[in-house]
């Protein structure tokens, strides 16, 4: 049954080390985690579409976050510019309060879907926490059998969110992908996968940083 916003709070203050979440555990969520899922199942705590930002959480309440079999059901798309300059004039003109679009659609920006929600995760996680995913192996056979899966990964994904991927890796041309998009900063930790299964990835909050330091003291860009 969803948990209240003062059971959720109680929940957040109780755990001083942070709370472990869940996002779209559905039926099956992991046990002792917080369970944040669009669909209102007795096995939910905290019902809410995860491509509606912000999260119903605060910032830095969770140590761990895990996604199992979700990311690949995102749509990594940034939102038709003609309608989010429509939202904004509408906004403008006081015919939509800016409190009903965010309740309707949440945040009214362009940034690509994916990009925005591993911001979110960021700005719930506490510093240095954990979020691990699983998902299947983009091209392979259990990425295309299910007819929802829009988007794919492989092992290079990860590098446009790491901003101190070495750039001597055994495949230099991962170095310096973050810049490309400049989300907020994790640490791969864990990065493995078959080509013909799953991946498995383990990602740890970095701080932001005015630089962050390549090996050969090269400096990328920071905004």
């Amino acid at each position: 049954m969803p948990k209240s916003q003062k059971e959720i709070a109680a929940l957040i203050e109780a755990r001083q080390q942070g709370i472990h979440v869940d996002l779209g555990g559905g039926q099956y969520p992991q046990p002792g985690f917080l369970n944040l899922d669009n669909r209102d199942l007795k096995q939910v705590d905290i019902v809410h579409d995860l491509t509606l930002f912000p999260w119903p959480l605060p910032d830095e309440c969770a140590s761990i976050v895990m996604c199992s079999h979700l990311v690949e059901h995102l749509n990594p798309m940034s939102a038709d510019p003609k309608l989010t300059r429509l939202i904004d004039l509408l906004v403008k003109k006081k015919l939509l309060s800016p409190a009903e679009v965010l309740d309707t659609i949440g945040e009214n920006t362009g940034k690509p879907m994916f990009l925005r929600f591993m911001d979110e995760v960021w700005r719930i996680m506490k510093p240095d926490g954990q979020f691990m995913i699983t998902t299947p192996y983009g091209g392979s056979f259990g990425w295309w059998q299910d007819p929802t899966h829009i988007k794919g990964y492989n092992e290079a994904t990860w590098a446009y969110f790491d901003p101190m991927v070495p750039l001597d890796r055994a495949q230099p041309s991962l170095g310096g992908l973050w810049n490309i998009y400049e989300p907020k900063p994790w640490k791969i930790e864990i990065n493995t996968w078959h080509g013909n299964s799953n991946m498995e990835v383990v990602l740890r909050k970095r701080p932001i940083q005015k630089q962050y330091l390549y090996p050969d003291n090269s400096v990328p860009k920071y905004a």
